[in-house]
């Protein structure tokens, strides 16, 4: 089922190739327990992002959660993924919300760590969330080929800035690392770490990170929708301690904070 401009459609022939012409904005959101989770980060992003991309619109005049809330109650769904889609073309925005395939990782996964590669490629315009098939076509590719969890992207200067659907932390002598927001696409889960790292005073610091000294650091993780906040157990063939105490200690302070909604 898709809800079309608040109108319930049939999945038959739909396909996201439609948003290939034109600007799609979007957001992903997770559902748990029946409800959205987290959701007041998205709307933020959203209108971070219509403001950006010079969209006169405002989030509050969309009524999202009355939408969101509409399609879990017919879906009966508890737990998944949802995309909320603005598509432009000419004239006023269509509107999408569906849900789409997710692969939350295991509790294997949360234990070991996951590997990643790294990959030279970079966001047009990072602070926006907007569908780039073609970014996602060539990740998707390299996922598959070289069964990795997540590409890891690399700009022209050497530096990784993000996940292709996530974000990435680096800890090194037990403080945590990450690219300065404007070199990335603020994510939801990206400012719950650093909710968590303020209130418990765990050292965080926005700084670049050269692929080249990817040696110096103990830990890596993911933070993102699906993964929430996942250990990195390799980069290429550099290993990485997903036991790391502080990384165990943040995990621990996400999962609680999940568990409060």
């Amino acid at each position: 089922m898709i809800l079309q401009n608040n109108l319930v459609t049939s999945e038959a022939g739909f396909s996201e190739k439609i948003f290939e012409k034109g600007l799609s904005i979007y957001e992903v959101i997770r559902i748990f327990k029946g409800n959205p989770i987290f959701l007041k980060d998205n709307l933020l992003r959203l209108d971070n992002s219509l403001k950006k991309s010079n969209i006169d619109i405002h989030v509050e005049d969309l009524n999202l959660p009355d939408k969101l809330q509409h399609f879990i109650r017919l879906e009966n769904m508890t737990e998944g993924n949802l995309k909320y889609v603005l598509h432009f073309t000419s004239g006023k925005p269509d509107e999408y919300i569906f849900q789409i395939p997710h692969a939350y990782p295991t509790s294997e996964d949360y234990k070991q760590g996951v590997p990643t590669l790294t990959y030279s490629a970079m966001r047009e315009n990072p602070g926006v969330k907007y569908i780039n098939t073609d970014l996602r076509t060539r990740t998707n590719r390299l996922i598959k080929q070289k069964q990795v969890y997540e590409v890891l992207l690399v700009d022209k200067e050497g530096y990784i800035t993000e996940g292709s659907r996530s974000n990435v932390f680096f800890i090194g002598d037990n403080v945590i690392f990450t690219a300065p927001l404007e070199y990335v696409l603020p994510g939801t889960s990206r400012k719950r770490v650093f909710d968590i790292c303020h209130k418990h005073r765990f050292p965080i610091i926005e700084k670049r990170i050269p692929v080249s000294e990817l040696a110096r650091y103990d830990a890596a993780f993911l933070s993102g929708t699906s993964p929430l906040i996942l250990p990195i157990n390799r980069i290429d063939e550099l290993r990485f301690d997903p036991g790391l105490p502080l990384l165990q200690e943040l995990m621990k302070y996400y999962f609680r904070l999940l568990e409060e909604c």
